[in-house]
């Protein structure tokens, strides 16, 4: 009986941690809320085991938009922890999520969209409002973004300057950066490259140079603007952009 509360002690103390998960990344950096833009708290080396306490939608980066809430109070995305899903393997976090939508990345998000894809969208559609460009350029601007870039806003390691603003992805096509893939040869403004509605004004500036742009069909208005390889691809977003603006007030 005197041995009994020794093995209980040794058990405990080689159990595993409940819902720690191992770091995958090199070096992670654990944020004060669940985005690449919030301070970074701390770091964690890769192998090291954390403790999620709670999910929360965020910033997406490399298409996952999970954030884990880990037991010291700070943020890391989930794609560089392996918990063996893509999706919550947890509950979620209470309050609102790194762009400003509720915990569950479902409230306010527009149709087809995540709440990352979604706040890039209605900052796309503020600046179509701003500038009175109507359906038309709404629909031109939507499309296009989702067809260079899923509504992400890509850094790309060809221009360095980019990696140091709020990014959701790193990209490697030429020199193309943000959601409308802007080559920075072209738009040296990286900051405007990498912001939603600066750089959804620079493609409104090249949309309103085409002549008849009011009335052109929405695809070949794209494709006039972006000088594709695959001129066919707007005209397939043409559909979900429609949704996507008429559930943003065009």
């Amino acid at each position: 009986m005197m041995f009994t509360p020794i093995l209980a002690l040794t058990f405990t103390a080689i159990a595993p941690i409940v819902n720690a998960y191992p770091i995958t990344g090199d070096v992670v950096n654990c944020r004060s809320g669940p985005g690449t833009s919030y301070s970074v708290v701390t770091s964690y080396k890769k192998g090291a085991d954390v403790a999620i306490s709670c999910q929360a939608a965020g910033t997406t980066v490399n298409g996952n938009e999970i954030w884990d809430k880990t037991s010291d109070g700070c943020y890391i995305a989930d794609y560089y922890i392996r918990t063996g899903s893509s999706s919550y393997v947890t509950k979620k976090c209470d309050g609102s999520s790194g762009d400003g939508s509720s915990g569950d990345g479902s409230s306010g998000n527009l149709p087809g969209l995540t709440s990352t894809q979604s706040k890039h969208a209605k900052a796309i559609i503020g600046e179509a409002k701003r500038e009175d460009l109507g359906r038309q350029g709404c629909l031109a601007g939507i499309a296009t973004g989702l067809v260079e870039s899923k509504m992400l806003i890509y850094a790309n390691k060809k221009v360095p300057a980019s990696l140091n603003y709020p990014h959701d992805a790193v990209g490697s096509d030429y020199d193309s950066v943000g959601i409308f893939q802007q080559r920075a040869v072209y738009y040296p403004d990286i900051a405007a490259d990498m912001d939603a509605a600066k750089s959804a004004a620079q493609f409104f500036k090249g949309m309103k140079n085409v002549s008849g742009w009011k009335t052109m069909e929405v695809g070949k208005l794209c494709q006039k603007v972006q000088g594709s390889a695959y001129p066919s691809r707007y005209a397939e977003r043409v559909a979900d952009a429609k949704k996507i603006c008429a559930a943003g007030g065009l």
